[in-house]
């Protein structure tokens, strides 16, 4: 349980880390900042951990959605990257997005936009071992702005263990964050709330996959939102005990796909898409998106260590099952 202004950490970046066409360096370990009591509600901090990740071509615009993620975070270190999905940047020459600004107060300043756009960019991600993810580290980005940009950052802690996992219930409320379709307010640069439940039971993996179904339309362009199970003031546990007072709070997982029914009768799952265009075949929309289980973000710290990362002092890697 969380009390309502210690649900996150706001930040703005204050360290390089080194990533680019020579990779990650050794001493790729950032100071955590040391920001003050966060001022916003947690729903409001929420909308400062996604962006809008784009890219243009003369015919059309790819777009998708990520939030930032404090790796190996500690008290004094962490590494910070944006999470998304492999399918959403694949493609990309360049990525583009839009963060904002930071008030002399530390609240964000909706008037101030701050865009970015990263080059050379397929040097400038890393591709999980076997999930549709991606990760994009971004501190040395954004210690270059001149302008200092609010953020909110998800670590570890909020990725349930598995013992947290097994306490909860097959049907349980999810909150995601991000930019489906053309649904946002780019006059403040804000990404949309969508509130569900969960389809399938969050700690069993459909169909033998790390992956479970949320029961609301998933659109193109909310690739990579995050996943979270939320409750505000009250909620029930496994054994129906009700919980009252104080937030509850998971990343359970990252949207990637849709759950279809082919003419066949099949259901499948596909990636979500990160334009419109015309489909090529036929399929029944059943309105339930398809997750991939946070645990899955774990598998880039073994791979951030092999590109030369080195962890932070007292900082222990959860052991994969």
């Amino acid at each position: 349980m969380l009390s309502r202004r210690r649900f996150l950490t706001a930040a703005a970046s204050t360290c390089a880390l080194p990533f680019g066409s020579g990779g990650i360096a050794a001493d790729a370990l950032v100071p955590t900042a040391a920001v003050a009591q966060p001022k916003l509600t947690p729903t409001e901090q929420l909308m400062y951990a996604t962006v809008r990740l784009f890219y243009r071509t003369p015919t059309q615009t790819k777009w998708g959605t990520a939030f930032f993620f404090n790796f190996f975070k500690t008290e004094t270190a962490s590494v910070p990257a944006l999470v998304t999905n492999r399918h959403v940047v694949e493609d990309m020459a360049s990525c583009s997005f839009i963060l904002t600004a930071r008030a002399d107060d530390g609240t964000p300043d909706l008037s101030k936009q701050i865009p970015i756009t990263l080059s050379d960019f397929q040097n400038a991600w890393l591709p999980h071992p076997s999930a549709d993810l991606a990760i994009i580290p971004v501190a040395r980005t954004i210690n270059g702005m001149t302008i200092k940009p609010y953020f909110v950052s998800l670590d570890q802690s909020l990725i349930p263990t598995e013992d947290q996992l097994k306490d909860l219930t097959p049907v349980e409320q999810v909150l995601t964050i991000g930019f489906p379709g053309a649904i946002w307010d780019d006059v403040h640069n804000l990404p949309v709330f969508h509130r569900g439940y969960t389809a399938t039971a969050p700690y069993i993996e459909f169909k033998g996959q790390k992956e479970f179904l949320i029961d609301f339309t998933t659109w193109p362009g909310a690739s990579g939102s995050p996943v979270l199970l939320y409750n505000e003031g009250t909620w029930l546990d496994r054994r129906g005990h009700t919980i009252m007072g104080g937030i509850r709070a998971k990343l359970l997982g990252v949207v990637f796909g849709v759950a279809q029914q082919d003419i066949s009768g099949n259901v499948i799952i596909q990636a979500g898409p990160t334009g419109i265009a015309a489909a090529g075949h036929m399929s029944v929309p059943t309105n339930l998106g398809a997750c991939i289980m946070s645990s899955q973000i774990l598998d880039f710290e073994p791979l951030l260590v092999s590109k030369g990362v080195t962890l932070p002092s007292g900082y222990k890697m959860r052991a994969r099952p």
